[in-house]
């Protein structure tokens, strides 16, 4: 079963069965990612681990309502999202906050080094990389390579379109790949830089 399906059917068992322990398991298959999201809104992991507790306590509270959810994994980011902007309007009552403001730094996953696939070094040419894209290019980036959203999950959960999502993506795999593409095979720098719509 592929994640987003095991993710579909963990979601179904809590709205539909009041399965604590599907429940259980859908936090931990998407709280990592959840808390890095928040966390680079926020700029605080500590933050982000409450307000994706709190999103997970949302969810179990209302379970019961959100049968009709398709897509569980871009409902969870969305709730992420919002209550991440919430936290910080609250905090900075008159600092208007939204994603273009968003702390890349708290996103950092080093690129399958620990895997083996390219050295520790090459991971370090490849975040700094990716750090040099735009704002927006760099998330996009992030949430469709390391989180694995598609372009459309990407496109609801940030407002844009799916075409801007692509031109966002050729964009940054151009970039990066013009910096590691003489420290890489071709065919790891192909392997490493695919993304599938």
């Amino acid at each position: 079963m592929g994640k987003d399906k095991q993710i579909q059917s963990l979601f179904q068992r809590v709205c539909y069965e009041n399965d604590i322990q599907a429940y259980n398991e859908l936090y931990i298959a998407l709280c990592a990612r959840l808390i890095h999201f928040s966390a680079s809104i926020v700029s605080s992991f500590h933050l982000a681990e409450e307000i994706v507790s709190d999103v997970f306590i949302t969810l179990w509270q209302k379970r019961n309502d959100l049968s009709h959810v398709d897509n569980p994994v871009v409902y969870l980011y969305v709730s992420t999202k919002n209550l991440s902007l919430n936290t910080l309007a609250q905090q900075k009552k008159h600092q208007h906050r939204s994603l273009d403001h968003i702390n890349l730094d708290m996103l950092s996953i080093a690129p399958d080094a620990e895997n083996g696939m390219v050295s520790a070094e090459v991971a370090q040419k490849i975040e700094k990389a990716i750090r040099s894209l735009p704002t927006r290019c760099q998330l996009i980036f992030r949430l469709i390579k390391h989180d694995g959203l598609s372009y459309r999950e990407v496109a609801i959960l940030l407002n844009i379109s799916t075409k801007t999502v692509d031109a966002q993506l050729t964009i940054a795999v151009k970039k990066i790949s013009q910096v590691i593409r003489f420290d890489l095979s071709n065919e790891i720098v192909q392997s490493f830089l695919r993304i599938d719509s």
